[in-house]
């Protein structure tokens, strides 16, 4: 009898306890485990997106997102950079600590949770995504806090990852469009999209796969930089320079739509050609950057190119 009790108990035990999922596994310091272990959050359906707010038409939602990233292992990241859009429901409280007040201003990227709900849902979503690092419009800094708020819609525009169970951004993250006003007041220009392309020139979204698989190529090097020249074409988003330097160059920001590219010491029409006046680099022209791209820190640069086409007149 009492084997008859033993046999009934193990019998139950393997009932109750015998088919669970596998739960999910961390080793510390390795982020390795069985992505198809983690369990799959049943979330209410996605708000509707808000009006006003420029949403590219291949934007997907935070659920989306949160399917890819779980999916991927240990530091895998997406094969391709995507627009995410949702809500902001809080910044991570780790991350908005004291260390964060005093790295804002150099740094201007915040750390933001982001969910598939509005604030006003019935239901609100139980998982969401962690906008990390992120930065305004096109990898310009956000200048001040107002730029961001709990409850304000966003399209963020960024590569996926699975950190250690955490389902986030991976590399240059920046926001792309907003419902905050204060955002669209210090961010009011925007990219249609990638200008057309001439043989043998290459956008930025594509620059910038080029320097991620470069630290990939050369993990050793602290700037991981190429030893083929690229032809970049994209649009002026951002000047980072006043003035022409002593040896005529000028920092400026590029972009896609989708990526941006730091173009740090450029160089007019030829290799050691001078920029002479500012006005010869402008918000909105299109031009086309040879030169060797670097990684610096994450960060896609042309690295002392030179602009060998633009739609400036002053060019």
């Amino acid at each position: 009898m009492k084997k008859s009790i033993f046999v009934l108990t193990a019998m139950v035990a393997m009932v109750m306890f015998g088919c669970k999922e596998t739960p999910y596994m961390s080793a510390p310091g390795e982020n390795e485990f069985v992505p198809d272990s983690m369990p799959v959050v049943v979330d209410p359906d996605p708000s509707p997106d808000p009006e006003g707010v420029i949403v590219p038409e291949e934007a997907i939602t935070v659920h989306e997102a949160c399917a890819i990233a779980r999916k991927l292992h240990g530091s895998q990241v997406s094969d391709r950079k995507y627009f995410i859009k949702g809500w902001v429901t809080n910044f991570d409280a780790k991350g908005r600590g004291d260390e964060w007040e005093t790295d804002f201003p150099q740094y201007g990227n915040d750390y933001v949770h982001m969910s598939a709900t509005a604030p006003d849902a019935p239901v609100a979503s139980r998982r969401d995504f962690y906008a990390y690092r992120v930065l305004g419009k096109f990898g310009a800094k956000l200048p001040d806090h107002d730029c961001i708020h709990e409850g304000d819609f966003i399209v963020i525009s960024c590569y996926i990852t699975n950190f250690g169970g955490t389902f986030e951004s991976s590399g240059a993250c920046f926001i792309y469009s907003s419902s905050n006003d204060h955002f669209n007041e210090t961010f009011p220009f925007q990219v249609a999209g990638s200008p057309e392309l001439k043989e043998g020139e290459i956008d930025v979204t594509e620059a910038e796969r080029v320097a991620i698989q470069v630290k990939k190529d050369k993990p050793n090097d602290k700037y991981p930089t190429t030893d083929e020249t690229y032809n970049v074409r994209g649009v002026v988003v951002g000047l980072d320079s006043s003035t022409p330097d002593s040896y005529g160059s000028l920092n400026f920001t590029i972009s896609d739509g989708m990526s941006y590219a730091k173009c740090y010491q450029t160089y007019c029409k030829t290799e050691k050609g001078k920029f002479t006046n500012i006005n010869q680099v402008a918000v909105g022209d299109t031009v086309m950057v040879i030169g060797k791209i670097e990684n610096f820190n994450g960060t896609c640069e042309p690295y002392r190119g030179y602009v060998a086409e633009s739609t400036n007149p002053n060019f």
